[in-house]
């Protein structure tokens, strides 16, 4: 689901509590070349990582306000002088060159120093002025995009558990069993569980009895 289609959604939990929505579509844009599609239907979008960043800043990242609210015009401002287009409009290469820029490559050996956009003193004015908040807003965008993809759900990120399901991690749980915990044992094989689903246990009253978990050691 994108940004756009969220007016439109059943669920009130997709609502925007912070970004506008021209800022939550460019910080959409963001994430997802961060954390692309890779056809599967795992990627930054599709999970919802945006919703979870406006909610980490409209709460517990209430100091990165400033960061978001100032880096995205100076992004605006860049793209304009470099494109001619807001960074929404640019194509996926160039959208993945301005990250470059800013971020240093994607992979960096170890005797390499990245080369980000600025090292060099220019006199571009503004334009030049605005590096270190870009730098800024990029790193932060990425590390919040990466908490968004591997959250719990119930932080606004990980839609249906997609970024738990691209790695294997079964989710939240009481405990394992000491089969589970065992090397070589496949996690993908557990029923994915969120923090809902414990609290629907807690509801319910269905917890797992003790001896699920040290039933062996009662032995």
């Amino acid at each position: 689901m994108t940004v756009h289609d969220a007016a439109t959604a059943p669920d009130s939990s997709v609502a925007l509590t912070f970004f506008n929505d021209a800022e939550a579509r460019t910080v959409e844009a963001i994430s997802e070349r961060i954390i692309p599609d890779g056809g599967d239907g795992a990627g930054a979008t599709s999970a919802g990582v945006v919703y979870y960043i406006d909610r980490s800043v409209s709460g517990i990242s209430q100091n990165l306000q400033h960061v978001y609210r100032t880096g995205l015009r100076a992004l605006e401002r860049f793209c304009q002088s470099e494109f001619s287009a807001p960074y929404v409009d640019l194509s996926a290469e160039q959208q993945d060159d301005v990250i470059r820029r800013f971020l240093g490559p994607e992979v960096v050996g170890p005797a390499e120093t990245p080369q980000m956009y600025g090292d060099e003193v220019g006199e571009r004015g503004e334009l030049d002025r605005d590096l270190p908040i870009l730098r800024r807003l990029f790193a932060v965008v990425r590390e919040h995009a990466i908490e968004g993809f591997f959250c719990d759900p119930v932080y606004g990120g990980n839609r249906d558990a997609v970024g738990w399901q691209l790695v294997g991690f079964p989710g939240a749980y009481w405990g394992y069993t000491a089969e589970q915990m065992g090397p070589g044992f496949d996690g993908r094989t557990l029923p994915i569980a969120t923090l809902s689903d414990l609290r629907r246990q807690l509801q319910e009253k269905s917890l797992p009895d003790n001896s699920t978990y040290y039933g062996n050691e009662e032995k």
